[in-house]
């Protein structure tokens, strides 16, 4: 039988993993291990129960899939692991374009906490403490965050974004925002196509009608686990378009990835 294991199983993203799993139909079995913080703690699955394992006395050489969390597995399984909010994002809207699709991409990028290691606890401890009249605590973002933003250099980003075949040779200018929100990663961006195609596709996208003042964050906190992301999309000329796209990050694009890695080692269709 086929072992999946989470690093990481402490983690919000492991919970979220966990859920869009639940009704996978396939004989397998899935270990969380983690460090001392979370070793010991327990999640209901499936109707039977998961204790997290301590990572410094678990071997999983022999496992089929690790989701990677804590980014610090070293072996031959099949390995997910999150990327960057937006390359994730961007992969899954332009993975239907061919390669050489775009030519010219601009915008700005607003990524959330929820990226971050320990994020979401960081930002949810500097509201409190500004609330409580006390300087923040800087880590991890370098400063404080809550109520604010901190620019991101985007060399990295727009690195990653050239690995996709849509964005091959594409000119990427971006502002890179560490935003104060805790699950919704979120872009704005102006994008050049090549071919009538591509054009056609990315209007296709939309899903969500534009207005003004409209909210780029879930209304009412989390969204359900199979969420799709919301894609506004507006053309401009006849090569021109202008796109914007929100999601919730752990459920709606990194649990899904992780989901579909498990469903292709199972033979299951995505």
């Amino acid at each position: 039988m086929k072992e999946i294991v989470i690093t990481g199983g402490g983690s919000s993203l492991a919970d979220a993993i966990l859920e869009s799993l639940e009704f996978v139909d396939a004989e397998y079995v899935v270990r969380l291990v983690d460090s001392v913080e979370h070793a010991g703690e327990a999640r209901r699955w499936r109707g039977r129960t998961l204790v997290i394992e301590l990572d410094s006395e678990v071997a999983i050489s022999d496992s089929a899939v690790v989701l990677d969390l804590n980014h610090n597995y070293v072996g031959d399984a099949l390995v997910f692991r999150p990327e960057l909010s937006s390359v994730s994002l961007l992969r899954l809207m332009f993975g239907v374009l061919e390669p050489n699709s775009i030519s010219s991409l601009y915008g700005v990028v607003r990524e959330p906490v929820a990226e971050i290691l320990g994020g979401v606890e960081a930002l949810a401890g500097q509201v409190t403490q500004l609330f409580n009249g006390r300087d923040p605590e800087s880590q991890p973002f370098g400063g404080t965050l809550a109520f604010n933003c901190r620019t991101l250099d985007d060399g990295l980003l727009v690195k990653a974004l050239q690995t996709i075949p849509a964005l091959n040779g594409a000119v990427i200018s971006l502002e890179r925002f560490q935003s104060d929100v805790f699950y919704t990663t979120h872009v704005s961006l102006w994008m050049q196509l090549t071919t009538q195609i591509a054009l056609d596709t990315i209007l296709l996208m939309g899903n969500t009608q534009y207005e003004s003042g409209l909210s780029v964050a879930p209304n009412m906190g989390r969204v359900d686990i199979d969420a799709e992301m919301k894609i506004y999309v507006r053309e401009v000329s006849t090569t021109w378009v202008h796109v914007m796209a929100s999601a919730d990050l752990e459920k709606t694009i990194w649990s899904q990835e992780a989901k579909d890695i498990v469903l292709s080692e199972l033979g299951i269709p995505a």
